[in-house]
């Protein structure tokens, strides 16, 4: 009886793998048989997922008054119609083999035209218009129009030139289910509670959210005409930018400049810093509402865009007593304090510095995941995890007003099969217009995300050891729910996924097995993998490049795994190289030449019973700065390194790839470390390494050492980087700054970030 059990669950856990993972299929069917599943923004053929409607990806199938309406022009054009609509009359036109077709929007009606006659034909649900789309009862469509078969189960929709009985088809809508029925649009809130489910906590509980009166009146931006440029403007010559993953994809920092100031991050705070070749003087601080923690900071041009978070605890005796007067007494948590959590994005108007304007803010209701911003677009993910009552997050945007309201049902996606404890929010915010920001909430979890142009994904480990990805499609304000999928194991960090022709590349580790990468096909399906790398080993970083690829694992030794990534549905190891210590970050300098900061290893000694020393084990040496030649696939080797300290050596750099600087017009790098210089003692000396990897050598350039003051407040910066602009560099180390020459490293000048 139990090996019995046991092959039940071995067979379901099976099952729901091939659900993500395409080994059930629709192929069997003719390749012109498209499918739907009511709700979804998603559209199946074959084996290929596309959204609905591309130009708007937040448009689903829907059903109203009993009957499913599509998208009029994404649906017409799939076959070859010509599709237009005239605005004075609010009529859509079709124009299909010949004939021409009418649909009057809000009347139950249409008119077919060809051959010089006309009639009207009455139809059981009105044309109507729908996240401005209009949008037209399928059968109508397909049946009336384009001469299709409609067939039709249990939300699940096949339009094709011969009737499929879905109904013993359990294979093929499984597939559909399993492809495009994941997620759906949320057809009321008691979906959504159903979604929703997880642990309880009755500690807290929740009141209505109003009005906040305190909130600071934005000023209206200044229009600006389409064909202006809105990018960032050097006017001081060359200066560094943030590390990213995706070029051209920004990424929010603590420190940013444009070529003249220098914006940092202090808590409520934003210190304004005029650099002047190396002469520093502070112009103003921008000083935020006291219950705001900025997170991080962009800077483009005349905006500045500050991300942070909200909290309020609101005391309330006369709250809902779960437990009772007598038991709740007794708690070491009375449930007396309403949290609210917020995420926000304030646009400030930098044209002049030294007076900031708010232009404009948007705020979710949730915890603050991470940002990106392509060109004017800036994509907000947030978290909101649910403790007790469910209930839709608040949002707030002053293009529509001050009050907080709950996200509209329509821009709720739940996913029915796979319950969640929360949502998963990506805002997409316009710096350079009043438009309102646009919002996507996805009843999921979600905690790595990687984003390109076209694709945001969020990775989110689950309790059975698997990676659930979410994909969006970002078109500037239009974010939409675009496909799921799942492998096997935990991802390392951001850089464990990577898009590169349409398919994603995931790398993952799985606790006490082995590594694996893994390559997805653009409908979210696994076209190809590697998998029993490195068993009893953990990934420690990963980079992708073009059609290759790089893992570093370790546990004793650090192998560095080449991948040739040419063929997506065979993806191989093409060389291996191992050395003593670990990569953390691997960063390209070239097409040839691959950067690796990590730890180095040495090897600890102990004397046996005759007086000879022996090696007993490994401990964690200095900072480890690695060079690697990947000209040679299968031979991938170990050109240059250097140490930096002792054992108990440490830099940020090591697991945040956003605190490293680089110049790659010099082949000079930077980062702020704490470095020893007695592996027994562990005295250290903080300073920022001014490295160089010129000429395919890691030489040390300089270490800064400038001590940070102990000076603290809610105004004053914590953390340090090092920056760049023109031939300074500065050194940001909590409240103080100090700039040298970058051509011989002396100090110029130093200025404290007094609390204010």
């Amino acid at each position: 009886m139990k090996k019995f059990s046991l092959m039940v669950i071995l067979l379901t856990l099976a099952l729901t793998f091939n659900m993500f993972s395409g080994a059930v299929t629709v192929q069997d069917e003719p390749s012109t048989h498209l499918f739907f599943h009511t709700g979804s923004p998603l559209l199946l053929q074959g084996e290929t997922i596309t959204s609905l409607d591309p130009a708007n990806p937040d448009v689903a199938a829907t059903v109203i008054e009993g009957r499913t309406v599509l998208p009029l022009r994404a649906f017409a054009e799939h076959f070859g119609a010509n599709v237009s609509y005239d605005a004075a009359t609010r009529v859509a036109i079709v124009e299909y083999n010949g004939s021409r077709y009418r649909f009057p929007i809000d009347e139950q009606h249409y008119t077919a035209e060809a051959n010089g006659t006309s009639k009207t034909i009455p139809m059981d649900t009105s044309s109507t218009i729908l996240n401005s789309r209009t949008m037209v009862p399928l059968r109508v469509l397909a049946e009336n129009v384009f001469q299709k078969k409609v067939s039709y189960y249990n939300r699940v929709i096949a339009v094709g030139d011969s009737h499929i009985d879905l109904a013993s088809h359990g294979a093929i809508m499984l597939a559909v289910q399993s492809k495009i029925g994941v997620a759906l649009k949320a057809q009321s809130f008691e979906e959504v509670k159903t979604s929703v489910t997880g642990s309880y906590n009755y500690f807290y509980f929740r009141n209505d959210m109003v009005k906040t009166d305190s909130m600071p009146t934005p000023t209206p931006a200044p229009s600006q005409s389409p064909t202006e440029s809105t990018g960032s403007t050097n006017n001081s010559g060359d200066y560094s930018t943030t590390n990213t993953q995706v070029e051209g994809i920004d990424e929010a920092d603590l420190v940013k400049t444009d070529g003249q100031y220098i914006y940092i991050v202090a808590q409520n705070a934003i210190r304004i810093v005029e650099a002047n070749a190396g002469a520093l003087s502070e112009i103003t601080s921008l000083h935020l509402d006291e219950k705001k923690n900025v997170q991080e900071i962009f800077i483009d041009g005349d905006r500045l865009v500050v991300i942070g978070t909200r909290n309020e605890y609101s005391y309330n005796p006369d709250g809902p007593m779960r437990f009772g007067a007598a038991l709740e007494e007794k708690m070491m948590m009375p449930p007396l304090y309403n949290p609210k959590n917020f995420t926000f994005v304030d646009v400030y108007d930098i044209s002049t510095p030294q007076n900031p304007l708010l232009l404009k803010s948007h705020e979710i209701e949730g915890y603050y995941n991470t940002s990106r911003k392509n060109g004017d677009i800036v994509y907000l993910v947030a978290n909101n995890n649910i403790y007790g009552d469910i209930y839709l997050p608040m949002v707030r945007d002053t293009a529509t007003g001050y009050t907080l309201k709950e996200v509209e049902l329509s821009d709720v996606m739940v996913m029915p099969r796979f319950p969640s404890q929360g949502f998963v929010s990506v805002s997409a915010v316009d710096i350079r217009s009043n438009d309102k920001a646009e919002v996507e909430l996805i009843a999921a979890s979600g905690a790595v995300t990687y984003m390109n142009d076209q694709a945001l994904y969020i990775g989110a480990s689950d309790y059975n050891g698997n990676t659930n990805i979410t994909k969006f499609s970002v078109q500037g304000l239009k974010v939409g729910y675009a496909g799921s999928g799942e492998v096997p194991g935990y991802l390392v960090n951001q850089f464990a996924m990577d898009e590169f022709e349409n398919h994603l590349r995931v790398a993952t580790t799985q606790w006490g097995a082995d590594n694996s990468l893994y390559v997805l096909d653009s409908s979210m399906n696994v076209s190809g993998s590697v998998t029993g790398l490195a068993k009893g080993e953990t990934i420690y970083s990963v980079r992708f490049m073009g059609n290759k690829g790089y893992i570093v694992t370790f546990r004793t030794i650090d192998p560095l795994f080449v991948f040739d990534l040419s063929d997506p549905t065979n993806p191989v190891v093409t060389g291996e190289l191992k050395i003593p210590g670990f990569s953390n970050y691997l960063h390209p300098v070239s097409d040839t030449h691959l950067l690796g900061i990590g730890m180095d290893v040495v090897d600890i000694y102990q004397k046996d019973s005759t007086g000879k020393e022996v090696v007993i084990g490994q401990k964690q040496g200095g900072i480890k700065i690695s060079l690697f030649d990947v000209s040679d696939m299968g031979k991938p080797k170990e050109v240059s390194q250097y140490i930096l300290g002792n054992s108990g050596s440490y830099a940020e750099a090591l697991s945040n790839h956003k605190a490293i600087m680089f110049d790659d017009a010099n082949s000079n790098f930077a980062f702020d470390a704490w470095l020893t210089s007695d592996p027994v003692s562990y005295v250290s000396q903080q300073g920022a390494a001014i490295l160089s990897y010129a000429n395919h050598e890691i030489t040390l350039k300089s270490i800064l050492v400038s001590k940070q003051p102990e000076i603290y407040g809610s105004d004053v910066p914590g953390f340090s980087r090092v920056i760049y602009i023109g031939d300074v560099l500065y050194y940001i180390q909590g409240s103080k700054i100090t700039s040298y020459d970058y051509n011989n490293f002396k100090e110029i000048e130093s200025l404290l970030l007094l609390p204010q």
